[in-house]
């Protein structure tokens, strides 16, 4: 017990008194009535409990997140609580002891500022005045540096990769961000890994998008890396996080207004490569104390020229039959998207607030191709294929978000209730002509046209429930239940006459797809002395109904996981820190992988689902080390069941190919990471990211049997400069290795960017020039190999471009 003024504190003079009565009357006390009286005197003390809260803003009146602020008691400057600042700059303390308090406010690139006395009483609630933290500079030789966070961090869940203020992220759209970012490799078709793990899930703001495949692409390519703050990276979801994807989830964190009042930005940019590209943009804010209103809104317009090269070898029986020699040019021309993000927040107080937000993007994108196909078959005439195509793709997403927030009296102590509604859609024309031809004679003419009318709508409803045990250790659960309804209507046409379109009804279809999952989950996080840990259990019930309405065939998918996860890390001293994770994940195949209907790139190949496919599980292992908060070392083992890969071999005619998903047996991926951060000197920053891992497949899709095993490895190196005259520039580079995936060795790509930016009118306007690709970047292509195909594909993009940017900012 404390004494202040000479006086004993409440509690320990109300049982004096109490036990002094006692005494007077002579009569015992019982144990209920010991124990109602200790309850009490608990909730008196708890009833006393006082509350000091704040906010943090810079200069300019953002609100400053991640500021580290110190509660220090008078007359010793004594350390009693400390915590960071939210998103929003708030802070809240909560102390059970009246007397005199400080607050030290400290973050990375601000200077460091004490507060004035606050006296707190009993039960008192008192308001901090804001603090306004200015930038920490250094004058060396008339360059003016001020501190920056670093451009990547390490958590014990989570690695996190800082893009709001990257020069060379302006400019680029969200999908060309991705495969830039250290550890994240994108096969172009919304497929991603995580430290040469397959089956990254991609989150906007901690929701789930709810798309896959091509709808996924469009939604990044549409999305501007301008719109995001930072990126997580995070291997190991906890139990209160949806347990699909093998390999985690992507994290894509959206900028959010901290600055008060009205204010916005205005951007215009352009660029060319092989053709030309450009989009501009309108930004408002309005923000008080209570209400924070936003909307952003983008328009932009592609052009560009690709071509790819594909070889293909047909077997029988080892022996080999024919080759096919494909040479494709493709046009992009136009392709035009619209973006709107807007929303609000209201605080009805500093522990209760909500949240709506609205996101939609509508585009099309028009494309020409040309492909040349020479066919030489073993001991027979050659043959030349001319295939003219073309491919309009329609799409319009749309996501409704509502979000409550109740804070209580303890920062861990709250309640969450999100609601999303996501109606999205899709439409393809695709057209297709071929002639065939040998050395003299045109053998053929023929046509193929593929139509679909695509709809996805998913309802998604959690509550999330933390109540602190203790100043060291919290509780949590919650519930999470969404439904997917897919509604795909396919016709395929195939030409018989000089525009004379007939129906193909053996590859048309009309397939219905849905999707429920009803979650719960419990988890437990605390600290005792040098550990902190975690640890958690989530339990999915799963239902898959696949409706073949033209084929008039059902299959219906139940089941029921539990998914254990738990982390702990140990701090060794103030520069050594351990960590491990374990969790268990699951992949559920998407609509277009279980549905069997056929979608042909040309004449000659096709894709087609699987209705049969079973979800992959996975279960990993990881163990890390941090030194100084500026080298990490991580090594993780995973291994994945039931693997989902596509399966390419010989079609039902002559010179086709076919791909299909099938479960080809366990996966194991080994991984070795190092990450490091540092400074040259104090205008010149740097961080280095190197990934080494080595994956094995072992077992057998139908006829093929599947062992094989490789090593791989990836580099991210970016550098970050402060220039003279208000100038910054930077610097990426990296490399990725050849990966093995399945039955796919995918090719190396690597890159080398450089952008330079100026800051201009007192920091309001600011111009960027950028290079990409200034070394020949990103050129995608793989080997498939089986028994009786192999396909050697390779890309070449139109991904190198210089970029010009205008921007300009207004009000505050």
């Amino acid at each position: 017990m404390y004494k202040k003024d000479g006086k004993t504190p409440y509690i320990q003079r109300s049982v004096s008194f109490l036990c002094s009565q006692h005494k007077m009357r002579r009569q015992p006390i019982s144990k209920t009535a010991a124990f109602l009286l200790g309850l009490s005197l608990i909730g008196i003390d708890a009833r006393a409990q006082s509350i000091l809260s704040g906010r943090v803003f810079d200069t300019h009146n953002k609100s400053l997140e991640q500021v580290n602020i110190k509660l220090l008691a008078l007359p010793d400057s004594s350390l009693v609580q400390q915590q960071k600042t939210d998103e929003n700059g708030f802070f809240q303390f909560t102390v059970n002891r009246h007397g005199d308090y400080l607050l030290h406010y400290s973050g990375i690139g601000f200077q460091t500022i004490t507060s004035r006395p606050y006296p707190l009483k009993d039960k008192e609630t008192i308001t901090a005045t804001p603090v306004y933290l200015p930038d920490s500079h250094v004058e060396i030789e008339s360059v003016t540096v001020k501190g920056t966070a670093p451009s990547i961090r390490q958590y014990a869940d989570k690695m996190v990769v800082q893009v709001e203020g990257s020069v060379v992220a302006e400019g680029n759209n969200v999908l060309e961000l991705l495969e830039k970012t250290p550890g994240i490799l994108n096969d172009g078709k919304g497929n991603f890994t995580i430290q040469g793990r397959a089956g990254a899930h991609v989150k906007i703001d901690g929701r789930e998008v709810y798309l896959t495949g091509n709808q996924l692409v469009n939604l990044l390519r549409s999305m501007q890396a301008r719109d995001v703050s930072k990126l997580e990276l995070i291997s190991h979801p906890s139990a209160k996080e949806d347990a699909a994807g093998t390999a985690g989830a992507i994290n894509i964190i959206t900028k959010k207004n901290k600055n008060i009042g009205w204010g916005g930005d205005v951007f215009v940019r352009g660029s060319k490569s092989r053709r030309q590209q450009g989009s501009t943009g309108l930004g408002l804010h309005y923000k008080t104390d209570k209400m924070n209103m936003f909307a952003n809104f983008s328009f932009g317009q592609e052009a560009s020229r690709d071509h790819a090269n594909t070889w293909r070898s047909f077997y029988d029986n080892g022996q080999l039959t024919s080759r096919q020699t494909q040479t494709e040019n493709k046009v992009l021309d136009p392709g035009r998207f619209y973006s709107l993000r807007t929303g609000f927040t209201y605080e009805f107080s500093p522990k209760s607030s909500m949240e709506f937000s609205y996101n939609f993007i509508k585009g099309n994108f028009i494309y020409n191709a040309i492909a040349d196909m020479e066919i030489d078959r073993v001991n027979r005439e050659k043959q030349w294929a001319k295939t003219t195509s073309f491919f309009d793709e329609g799409f319009e997403n749309h996501t409704f978000n509502f979000n409550y927030q109740r804070k209580y009296e303890k920062e861990d102590h709250f309640l969450k209730v999100n609601v999303d509604f996501a109606p999205h859609g899709n439409d393809y024309d695709n057209v297709f002509n071929t002639s065939l031809k040998n050395q003299n004679t045109l053998l053929r003419n023929s046509g193929r046209r593929n139509i679909q009318d695509l709809s996805n709508t998913t309802y998604s409803a959690r509550i999330d429930y933390s109540h602190p045990l203790s100043d060291q250790a919290k509780l949590e659960f919650g519930w999470k239940a969404s439904h997917m309804y897919i509604n795909n209507k396919m016709i395929n046409d195939t030409l018989v006459a000089a525009q004379q379109w007939q129906p193909d009804l053996g590859s048309s279809n009309h397939f219905r797809y849905t999707q429920h999952i009803e979650a719960l989950y419990v988890m437990y996080a605390g600290k005792s002395g040098a550990f902190e840990y975690q640890a958690g259990l989530r339990g999915e019930y799963t239902y898959l109904g696949a409706d073949q309405k033209t084929l008039q065939k059902k299959d219906n998918q139940r089941y029921f996981n539990l998914f254990p996860n738990a982390y702990v890390l140990y701090n060794l001293n103030e520069k050594n820190t351990l960590r491990t994770s374990f969790s268990s994940r699951i992949e559920r195949p998407g609509d277009h992988e279980v549905n069997v209907f056929r979608v042909y790139e040309d004449a000659f190949n096709y894709t087609l689902g699987n209705p049969t496919l079973k979800p992959e599980r996975s279960y990993s292992l990881e163990l890390g080390h941090g030194f100084k908060s500026r080298l990490f070392t991580t090594f993780s083992f995973s291994q994945t069941n039931q693997v989902i890969n596509y399966i390419a071999t010989p079609g039902e005619q002559a010179n086709q190919t076919q791909s299909k998903p099938e479960n080809i047996g366990k996966y194991r991926n080994y991984n070795l990471s190092v990450m490091y951060t540092h400074n040259f000197n104090s205008w010149w920053n740097a961080s280095h990211y190197a990934n080494a891992f080595h994956n094995a497949y072992s077992g057998e899709a139908g006829s093929i049997y599947l062992s094989r095993a490789g090593y791989s490895w990836t580099l991210n190196t970016k550098h970050s400069l402060s220039l003279p005259w208000e100038m910054r520039s930077e610097i990426l580079g990296y490399y990725n290795a050849p990966v093995l995936q399945g039955i796919r060795k995918k090719a190396k790509t690597y890159g080398l960017d450089i952008a330079l930016e100026k800051k201009l009118w007192k920091e309001k306007a600011m111009v960027k020039i950028a290079a990409n690709g200034l070394i020949r970047n990103a050129k995608p292509g793989f080997t498939s190999t089986n028994a009786d195909l192999v396909v050697v594909y390779q890309e070449f993009p139109d991904n190198r471009k210089v970029q010009l940017s205008l921007s300009y900012r207004f009000g505050s």
